[in-house]
């Protein structure tokens, strides 16, 4: 694993995950064994992220149209998929308008 790109994906979760989560919010962070990998994930417990716009998320530059977001350039979540795509590893995101979201990647262990 590349621990540099790693660990700014998992912040690039977190930072999306507190800006789109009300104050006071619960913010999950997960880690753990999965045959021979690391399942990696952060849940929140936002508004959600409508389902006709998640095979997008991941896409250069694409914001979800209405996202209260303050700021932010639509790359970081494309840059996450790269960095986590370029170790072998996929990455993925769960969600439901008014349930929250949960993002994650899966990388490889050394064998």
């Amino acid at each position: 694993m590349d621990a540099e790109k790693t660990t700014w994906v998992l912040i690039n979760f977190l930072t999306n995950a507190i800006k789109f989560s009300q104050l006071q919010t619960v913010i999950e962070v997960s880690a753990y064994p999965k045959d021979n990998a690391v399942e990696f994930s952060v849940l929140d417990h936002g508004g959600g992220i409508d389902e006709k716009y998640l095979p997008r998320i991941f896409d250069r530059y694409f914001k979800v149209p209405g996202a209260q977001e303050r700021s932010g350039t639509g790359l970081g979540l494309a840059i996450s998929k790269e960095f986590i795509e370029a170790q072998g590893g996929a990455i993925w995101v769960k969600s439901r308008l008014g349930e929250g979201s949960k993002f994650g990647f899966v990388l490889q262990t050394a064998t």
